[in-house]
């Protein structure tokens, strides 16, 4: 089954009893913009809240996890459910993954994501076991041990922090064939990305992005453009976040996710609050859906300027490697004597290139900042101090 809309009546078809989705949910839809017409969005306020009840609420396990990870959401580490299915197709998605990169017996992969209570080690972890990679579960830290752990069992693929990667290729550790970046913005993130192409020259670089949540939901493709998203597995959308109203292909918004196959904790148009651009690509072995930025910021604290909607977390790619900056900033929006918006991005410490943060700004907010101001200490975290609500 591999029509994107037999796949959402498939899953609509077997939530149509399910506790939490039962009276939200058509049996069926014939096509994208009926679906997101008919099914209402879902928030991460909404799922803390039933998996904070007696027995997980509504998302109580029909059948037995066979793994449970917590994450925290605010205040509280809430449990993420999977089913022995879940795993299996979790690990077959990402297998497809791995023949696309080459991976496979014969190869031995040092996984440097953190295990504990959270995701990321075991999923990785476990996908490569389950297609015969011999792994080495090392975790972060003891750079100087990991690199020589890597040495001595012949790594050829990497898992981990970029920042922690780097550390490690400087303590000894063989340049992988392959290296997995999470846990921090990566191919967004020019000036790191440069660093890690540098310290691994013929390295086959892959960008992920998942939720504990929602797992995976994209990554690299050789051949690929940004990051491709596992459609086998999710269902993905982009969304104003004032109206929800479905955005046009190219346009930036909220991403919102459904889970195709999910059986425990199944989600459907899932708010994730991050901002993301949503393309349709040619195949892709066999994927079609790309966020061509990954993911760049959050819809909290929007603002709209000059006209233009403006998410003040994903300014922090604008300040990204600049010399002298601190990465604390502040956007301050004034009303003009005559009419209209005066913005000001203060920047935290002594950039060495202005230019190129005005250039940056307008490139990623599509406006121009009326002036770009250098401060050596920023108080407090607010990102927005919108002075026009003072004068209106």
């Amino acid at each position: 089954m591999h029509d994107p809309i037999d796949r959402l009546n498939a899953q609509l078809e077997r939530l149509h009893a399910h506790p939490f989705h039962a009276r939200r949910l058509p049996r069926s839809i014939a096509s994208a913009a009926e679906f997101a017409e008919r099914v209402p969005l879902m928030s991460r306020a909404q799922f803390v809240a039933e998996m904070g009840k007696p027995g997980y609420g509504a998302f109580a396990p029909h059948v037995p996890p066979v793994r449970i990870h917590l994450t925290p959401m605010g205040p509280a580490l809430v449990p993420i459910l999977h089913s022995a299915a879940d795993l299996r197709a979790m690990e077959s998605a990402c297998g497809q993954h791995l023949d696309a990169c080459g991976i496979g017996p014969g190869d031995v992969c040092m996984v440097t994501f953190g295990y504990h209570l959270f995701v990321a080690g075991m999923f990785y972890q476990s996908q490569m076991e389950a297609r015969g990679v011999a792994c080495i579960p090392h975790g972060p830290g003891e750079t100087e041990r990991a690199a020589q752990v890597a040495r001595q069992c012949g790594v050829t693929v990497l898992a981990g922090n970029p920042t922690h990667a780097l550390k490690l290729i400087e303590a000894g550790c063989p340049v992988p064939r392959v290296f997995f970046a999470g846990g921090e913005p990566f191919s967004g993130n020019e000036t790191l990305y440069a660093r890690v192409r540098a310290a691994m020259p013929g390295t086959l670089l892959i960008d992920s992005y998942s939720l504990s949540e929602c797992l995976p939901v994209a990554r690299t493709f050789p051949g690929g453009t940004g990051v491709h998203v596992f459609d086998e597995l999710l269902h993905a959308e982009v969304i104003d976040p004032d109206s929800g109203a479905p955005l046009p292909e190219g346009e930036r918004g909220e991403l919102v996710l459904t889970h195709l196959q999910k059986e425990l904790q199944p989600l459907v148009r899932y708010r994730t609050g991050d901002l993301a651009v949503l393309e349709r690509t040619a195949s892709v072995r066999g994927r079609t859906v790309s966020l061509p930025r990954v993911v760049f910021g959050r819809v909290d604290s929007m603002v709209k300027v000059k006209g233009v909607k403006v998410y003040p977390s994903e300014l922090k790619r604008v300040l990204q490697g600049v010399a002298g900056a601190t990465g604390a900033y502040r956007i301050v929006v004034r009303s003009k004597a005559h009419g209209g918006d005066h913005l000001t991005l203060l920047v935290e410490g002594t950039p060495a290139d202005m230019e190129a943060i005005a250039e940056r700004f307008r490139r990623q907010t599509l406006i121009h900042a009326d002036a770009i101001e250098a401060v050596d200490t920023l108080e407090g975290a607010a990102l927005v101090q919108d002075e026009r609500r003072q004068t209106t």
